[in-house]
């Protein structure tokens, strides 16, 4: 059984119960929740907490017209389109491993740019969610690094396979970790481990150390 150690902070299992929560993020939690099942069961709480409150709350009044037009409406005969099955993928591939995909991204596929590689031994591939936050799978080779940063926003990473270590711990699959202006930190894999993570930035990185500063002007490449 997976041993996660960190996750979501309790106001987003909250408003992701609720369907409130910002549908990038959202996408986060959901694949958390695949390795999570403290997480899983606190959403569950939280949902019938909601349905209670549905069920205990005051009845409003509806207007009678309004009523029978919502009636006629729904009395029409709406002809049946036929769709086509989802497409399912249930891995994603980098070279010759092969990954677990997220099932919240498995109909999504299509959605998963290619592969390109970035400074450090490390690989992006893209993922076009919906809102102005850039998610990413980043995948880090053995004995990889990528250099000391800050953040000008916040940053969340989610381990969906391997390990990486920083400077505040080590987070394996499950982990969500979130990192921001607050936070600076050198993330990297050791010699015998590798890692894929699903991660969500709303706004570029900024490198702090030496001559990795050198790379903010090209920080883009992480922000896309």
């Amino acid at each position: 059984m997976t041993n996660v150690q960190f996750h979501p902070s309790d106001n987003s299992l909250e408003l992701y119960a609720a369907g409130l929560l910002d549908p990038s993020m959202s996408i986060m939690v959901s694949a958390h929740l695949e390795f999570c099942g403290a997480c899983r069961q606190r959403v569950a709480q939280l949902e019938n907490s909601l349905a209670s409150q549905l069920q205990q709350a005051e009845p409003v009044a509806i207007n009678p017209q309004l009523d029978s037009m919502m009636q006629m409406i729904m009395q029409q005969t709406i002809p049946s389109q036929p769709t086509e099955p989802q497409q399912l993928q249930a891995k994603i591939k980098l070279d010759d491993k092969s990954f677990a995909l997220p099932r919240v991204l498995q109909a999504h596929a299509k959605k998963i740019g290619p592969w390109a590689r970035l400074p450090g031994k490390l690989q992006r591939a893209r993922v076009d969610a919906v809102g102005d936050s850039k998610m990413n799978f980043i995948y880090m080779d053995q004995n990889s690094a990528l250099p000391e940063h800050t953040h000008q926003g916040q940053e969340v990473t989610l381990v969906l396979a391997g390990r990486f270590i920083d400077n505040g711990g080590s987070y394996g699959p499950g982990d969500f970790v979130i990192r921001d202006t607050q936070h600076t930190h050198t993330p990297r894999t050791e010699a015998d481990q590798d890692c894929l993570c699903l991660t969500l930035l709303d706004a570029p990185l900024h490198f702090t150390s030496g001559l990795a500063s050198l790379l903010n002007p090209f920080s883009q490449l992480f922000f896309r």
